[in-house]
């Protein structure tokens, strides 16, 4: 079943004791009775101190705290990266406060790797907390019961959020990684969109928070109305927006949403800056409103705010209206272009010819292969490409275009005297220090597998690989031999490489709608796939009622692809199917029966099968209870309470059995002893080699 034992030498170090006599010469005549000086000291022998080795046990507990600490530490080394990229933050809003442009803030980006963000999206998130220094902004959800018009999102009025307010407490501050999307209400009235008008003093007040509308998390009662605009007629929208005055925001809202123009022409008149900068969420700059409007192709909106002052960036550096454009195009998986439609094309060749240029480089394979690649890393870090081989007619069209190569803009790459130099060369130092840390503790995670004599489990999905190109169909015995958890292994590969059925099935669309007498009658005259069976199987775990005479009443049943889900209920659903008629006797695909996910469970869900002579074939390929009953008193470092039964079961002790007894006699030798009185003849020979493969059911 197993490789052959590997000889374990025992070395016995001998102390060698070295006596030293002096000979003193003396006459054979005269003799002299010689007693020692008073003032000669006499030599003290020092004893040599006893050194303890450490026992294995000792040095992997030793081990496994030093790689706990290691963990705290990595806990701190992600707050102090985070500090460390929350004070490059700062730098740069205090160099755009000082009137240093983005592109040379970029300039110096080569010299500082920045971790968890990029150097740039850092760079971008200074740049709109700037700009929002400009606008009146709250993170406290409790905002909006004071909103009038709060109805205009789907199930909110005043006293709801109140409630909400209430459950959420100091929760209302934007929970980090929250999210919640609340569609509009599509039947809202126009009162309160009229409503809406009336938050005089808070009108264009912004709530960010976890809550997002439309996709967006910052709102207003500014906002809302623009995102409801499309409920008012043109006459209505027209009269009603001459009450307030608007932000650019609120055109940024109705241009994203795709308002029509005549809507957004007549709100530009109550903005009284249309050149500001709107807020962004998303990692999203765009400079100004004419870059949002290049980038949904809006070119009657693009020519409308140029003509009131508006035009789009450009900034070599950085970038420009047709690096947006650009960007924005319709694009396959390989980043080739889709067709264009007339939207597109009319808005490229109007930036064409006010003269604009795009950031990139041609590329040439050979003389019959020339790429052009659009690349702008500010704004994305994927270009567009556009080959002249499979590609001639976009080819000949966007090589018009002048190109800004990317090659050429000015970087640094060396850190010079400059303020951002050297500070960028002091984050990075403290980074490096970090890092250094962190791979000190990757090296006691090697010292930890060495002290155990284990192999990792990514080492372990190798061996299965190289064995199973080498060794062809009897490769699954050869893995056994090895180490059963091997041939586990092999079966978790296989279920990766296996995808499950995704096309239109009308009995899990029965399922999935509860119909359970139309998936009763279906199941007894059409076999089931393989995809319908796990379905069928996981579904009866949540709800064995009514789909466990499904189960049963299939017609050439299959087995699941794997019976793992059962590890995850607790005794009591185990008595609820055996009542209700399910069969435990069931194996998965490979073979596989109950008991090993009978053992992960519980000791009650394997005594709940032995005492219904459910049946288990021990000697069947991959990992057995015995197996896993072995595994668990390792890991926890005292004799499982499977193990009892594990013996009941197991008529016949294997190679694999005894490494893993071998191995708590090394490890625990407390357990093995116990081990050993259950039964003498888990006893293993000296030569016994320790598993180097550990099992983890799943």
């Amino acid at each position: 079943m197993k490789k052959g034992p590997l000889a374990l030498i025992a070395i016995a170090t001998v102390v060698l004791a070295t006596y030293i006599f002096i000979a003193q010469s003396s006459s054979p005549v005269v003799k002299q009775n010689l007693k020692p000086a008073s003032n000669i000291v006499q030599p003290k022998i020092k004893q040599q101190k006893q050194i303890v080795q450490a026992s294995p046990q000792q040095k992997v507990v030793k081990l496994k705290h030093e790689i706990s600490l290691c963990k705290n530490k990595s806990a701190d080394k992600a707050y102090k990266i985070n500090e460390i990229n929350q004070s490059l933050t700062l730098f740069f809003k205090n160099e755009l406060n000082k009137g240093t442009s983005v592109a040379d803030l970029l300039m110096y980006s080569g010299l500082y790797e920045a971790s968890y963000q990029s150097y740039t999206t850092l760079l971008k998130e200074a740049i709109k907390d700037k700009q929002k220094k400009d606008y009146k902004i709250i993170e406290s959800i409790a905002i909006l019961a004071d909103w009038q018009g709060i109805e205009a999102i789907q199930n909110f009025t005043t006293d709801k959020v109140k409630e909400m307010v209430q459950q959420l407490g100091s929760a209302t501050q934007s929970p980090a990684g929250l999210t919640f999307n609340v569609p509009l209400d599509e039947n809202v009235k126009k009162e309160t969109l009229y409503a809406l008008l009336n938050n005089s003093d808070t009108f264009t007040t912004y709530l960010q928070s976890f809550i997002r509308i439309e996709g967006s998390n910052v709102i207003s009662p500014a906002t809302l109305l623009m995102l409801n605009a499309n409920k008012l007629s043109i006459d209505e929208f027209e009269h009603v927006i001459t009450v307030n005055q608007f932000t650019v925001n609120e055109l940024a809202v109705a241009i994203n949403n795709g308002l029509p123009n005549e809507y957004i022409f007549a709100l530009m008149k109550q903005v009284p800056s249309l050149n500001d900068m709107p807020i962004y969420d998303n990692f999203t700059v765009l400079y100004n409103l004419a870059d949002l409007a290049i980038s949904q192709f809006n070119l009657p909106l693009v020519k409308a705010l140029k003509q009131a002052g508006v035009s789009p960036t450009n900034k070599a550096g950085l970038f420009t209206a047709l690096d947006i454009a650009i960007i924005n195009l319709p694009k396959n998986g390989n980043l080739t272009l889709e067709d264009l439609d007339k939207s597109k094309t009319d808005m490229l060749d109007y930036l064409i010819a006010e003269g604009y240029k795009a950031h990139g480089e041609f590329n040439y394979k050979n003389s019959s292969d020339k790429t052009l690649l659009f690349e702008n890393k500010f704004k994305y870090q994927q270009g567009t490409f556009i080959s002249e081989q499979t590609n001639p007619l976009s080819y000949l069209y966007f090589s018009q275009i002048s190109i800004i190569e990317n090659s050429m803009l000015p970087r640094v790459t060396e850190p010079d005297n400059s303020e951002i130099s050297q500070f960028l060369l002091e984050l990075q130092h403290k980074k490096e220090d970090l890092d250094s840390a962190s791979s000190n503790c990757n090296q006691l995670t090697e010292k930890l597998f060495a002290a155990q004599k284990l192999i990792r489990d990514s080492d372990a999905y190798d061996k299965v690989r190289k064995i199973e190109k080498e060794y062809g169909s009897n490769f699954e015995d050869v893995l056994q031999n090895i180490d059963p958890v091997l041939v586990n292994y092999w079966w978790n590969t296989l279920a990766r490489r296996t995808s499950s059925d995704r096309s239109d099935s009308v009995f899990r669309e029965y399922l999935a709608k509860k119909e359970f007498q139309k998936a009763h009658e279906y199941s007894q005259t059409t076999p089931l796939n393989q995809t319908e069976t796990n379905v069928l199987f996981i579904r009866l775990l949540k709800n064995p009622y009514d789909l466990v005479p499904i189960w049963n009443s299939r017609t050439l049943p299959i087995p699941p692809t794997e019976l793992v889900r059962l590890s995850w209920i607790p005794l009591s659903q185990w008595q609820e199917l055996a009542q209700l008629g399910f069969d435990f006797s069931i194996t998965d695909i490979h073979g596989r029966d109950v008991y090993t996910q009978a053992a992960s469970s519980s000791v009650e869900a394997v005594q709940f099968l032995i005492d219904n002579k459910i049946p288990t074939v021990p000697s069947k390929l991959g990992v057995d209870i015995l197996d896993l009953a072995l595994e668990q008193s390792y890991t926890k470092g005292e004799l499982s309470p499977m193990v009892p039964l594990a013996l009941q079961l197991v008529e016949k002790f294997e190679p694999n059995h005894f490494s893993r007894v071998a191995r708590l006699k090394i490890f625990y030798p407390e357990v093995y002893q116990q081990l050993v009185q259950l039964n003498s003849a888990l006893k293993p020979l000296e030569e016994t080699t320790l598993n180097s493969y550990t099992f983890y059911n799943h």
